[in-house]
């Protein structure tokens, strides 16, 4: 299962690290980061559809520009509301 927190590793061995992920137009779309050994993260973003069949759930990369953008916004706004109102509310 895609997660949060998780690391995810592509068929060319590249891993991922899942910063956010959420549902636009009842898709499931995940924000990550290129890491390299587990612990170094690079200034390699991307946006994955996540897909599910019967064998359990797989990515794809988005690269349709527009589709993109849209992601990216929804991304920004997912990440304020948790600023807002989830994560530092109970941190004091």
């Amino acid at each position: 299962m895609i997660e949060v927190g998780n690391i995810i590793t592509l068929e060319n061995n590249e891993e991922y690290l899942v910063l956010d992920q959420i549902t636009y137009n009842n898709v499931k779309y995940i924000y990550s980061v290129r890491t390299i050994d587990n612990d170094n993260l690079t200034d390699e973003y991307l946006i994955f559809e996540v897909i599910k069949d019967n064998d359990g759930e797989f990515i794809k990369a988005i690269d349709d520009k527009k589709l993109y953008d849209e992601l990216i916004q929804q991304f920004k706004e997912s990440v304020s509301n948790k600023i807002l109102f989830d994560d530092y509310e109970t941190a004091e």
